[in-house]
């Protein structure tokens, strides 16, 4: 029987991508220019292929500066905005919250920023837990192990009696399923560009309701 679901939070409950281009349009103002320079540039295959969001997206527009590059990121740790869960992510949790389901959430990143997200989506309210990998160290984020044992072991749910649902395939599910969680892609978002041979993948949230209906029948 499954007694909990562990969800990633960027792009698996929410759009990203709308928290991102609320951090530029709040730097554009600051500098006095055209928001829409990020919108243009930041684009799925940009955040695909980048390996500092802030410093190459700067550089595309012709407009890095250290200086820059650390506003943007201070912006990013804190900007004040209102942020919405998908409406399948909603009908998802009233789903397990009505059947007594744990649920919680398990994020990679800056846990400043990562914080900031769950107060712009007011997620407290929807989960038992939230795990902030980073809070083990860097090098514990996901796909370690670890910050998915410690989520189990917060939730006292053993692995056979969760699963996980994210989007990265390289770190969400390689990462619940070396902890022993059964783990579902959630094909959405720039990382559905990413192949990655898997049995378990959906693409509706609410795919996890039909399959929990039968598995604790």
């Amino acid at each position: 029987m499954i007694k909990a679901v562990i969800f990633d939070l960027d792009n698996t409950l929410y759009d990203e991508k709308l928290y991102f281009l609320m951090v530029f349009e709040e730097f554009s103002k600051v500098y006095g220019i055209d928001a829409d320079l990020f919108k243009n540039a930041y684009d799925d295959r940009f955040i695909l292929h980048s390996k500092d969001i802030f410093t190459d997206i700067l550089k595309k527009i012709n407009f890095y500066s250290k200086d820059r590059q650390n506003e943007l990121f201070e912006i990013y740790k804190n900007i004040n905005c209102r942020l919405k869960l998908y409406e399948e992510a909603h009908i998802l949790m009233d789903y397990l919250n009505c059947k007594n389901i744990c649920k919680a959430i398990l994020t990679n990143g800056v846990v400043m920023a990562q914080k900031n997200k769950v107060r712009a989506l007011n997620l407290e309210k929807f989960t038992d837990k939230i795990v902030y990998a980073r809070e083990f160290g860097k090098e514990f984020e996901k796909p370690n192990e670890k910050p998915f044992l410690e989520t189990l072991k917060l939730l006292g749910v053993e692995n056979k009696n969760a699963i996980f649902v994210g989007d990265n395939p390289h770190t969400d599910i390689v990462g619940a399923t070396k902890a022993g969680i059964k783990a579902f892609r959630f094909i959405n978002g720039y990382t559905s560009h990413i192949e990655f041979a898997y049995d378990y993948n959906i693409n509706n949230l609410l795919e996890i309701k039909n399959y929990l209906e039968m598995e604790n029948r």
